[in-house]
């Protein structure tokens, strides 16, 4: 049994928030012991306490000179005998680097990366950073090779462990009952975005494409929020943009939604667009449904769409060819998902059994 610490100080609620509370739970399920150090009114305190996962808060996340702030984490992480420290976020890197250095590494720390490096990242005070992370691990095979070929670390501390996902043991509900309960159209050919309205997620990318495309009785459906910190510039000129449009009745905003299984029973296909999604776990949750995806042909949903098929990709800048591959999805001419290779690695009792021999030693 080991005592671990997650770091979560945004007030976000997207992928990296939701890999942090997923994982600490399956982690305390196997009987480790489990801390989750958040802010306070965010979302991540909202979930721990639902998940009645053990917490610490803080007011606020200092903007500048954080090493006091690392040392009093350091200082009560040791007080508590928590010997590892997991974090997902790029920009909690320092901080976390800093925390190994005022315990005199007592304190493990451990990256987990669900986000990009984004070009060469060798600057010395970057390698320096690096030196203090016991361990870096990747979700996918290509971030593997993007770390070595970018970042000047150990490469002995890179692992390779996906971030896991629950697969429903519960029947997945047909369509017809998934629109019911959501209350979309019931015979309507439905195309569905998932993710924060975020100008990296390319919803008006998407929407761009749609009003051009001929087909008929075809809605497009928004699931997600802008981001909670956040001005919601974004969301606010797309709607603007649409609303003008004569297409607007055929778009729909759902907002987040709890019950993603039913989202995902509901689409016809979902669209994942992001121009570099680092892993894509909307992705991996819908191919875990059945659900197909139409995703950029660029990092991490490529990437699983070509290691478990259950989809198609298409040219990032090219809006055309993503309604090609609109269309050939609905034609049903895509690669079956190998569901049985995708549950077998993604579980959380192979992940958790990887943290355990490969971060926990």
């Amino acid at each position: 049994m080991k005592q671990i610490a997650y770091l979560c100080l945004s007030k976000g609620w997207g992928g990296l928030e939701m890999n942090q509370i997923r994982n600490a739970k399956a982690m305390q399920d196997r009987g480790h012991n489990v801390l989750i150090l958040t802010l306070n009114n965010s979302a991540t305190l909202f979930e721990a306490q639902q998940q009645n996962l053990p917490y610490y808060t803080f007011e606020k996340k200092p903007t500048y000179y954080q090493w006091f702030f690392a040392w009093k984490i350091a200082r009560y992480l040791s007080k508590e005998n928590i010997k590892h420290l997991f974090f997902r976020n790029n920009r909690e890197m320092s901080l976390a680097a800093s925390i190994a250095f005022f315990s005199n590494r007592k304190i493990e720390v451990h990256y987990f990366m669900e986000m990009a490096l984004g070009g060469r990242k060798t600057q010395w005070f970057r390698t320096l950073r690096y030196a203090f992370f016991s361990t870096w691990n990747c979700p996918l095979p290509y971030l593997v090779l993007q770390v070595k070929e970018n970042a000047r670390t150990n490469n002995s501390k890179i692992n390779l462990i996906p971030s896991g996902f629950h697969f429903s043991t519960d029947t997945i509900p047909d369509q017809k009952s998934a629109r019911f309960k959501l209350k979309w159209p019931e015979k309507s050919k439905i195309l569905v975005v998932v993710g924060r309205l975020d100008p990296k997620k390319r919803q008006d990318f998407v929407w761009d494409m749609f009003s051009k495309r001929q087909a008929e009785d075809e809605y497009l459906i928004f699931v997600g929020a802008s981001t909670a910190d956040e001005a919601p510039v974004f969301e606010k000129d797309l709607r603007i943009k649409i609303n003008a449009h004569p297409k607007r009745k055929s778009v729909l905003w759902a907002g987040f939604q709890d019950d993603m299984q039913a989202v995902y029973a509901a689409a016809d296909l979902i669209i994942m667009a992001s121009a570099f999604e680092t892993f894509g776990m909307a992705t991996l949750e819908a191919l875990g449904t059945g659900c197909p995806v139409v995703g950029s042909n660029t990092g991490g949903t490529s990437e699983l769409l070509e290691l478990y098929g259950g989809g198609l990709t298409f040219k990032k800048e090219r809006q055309e060819d993503l309604s090609e591959q609109i269309d050939q999805v609905l034609k049903g001419a895509f690669p079956t998902v190998n569901i049985e290779q995708l549950k077998q690695h993604f579980s959380f009792e192979h992940v958790c059994e990887q943290i355990e021999n490969k971060v926990l030693i």
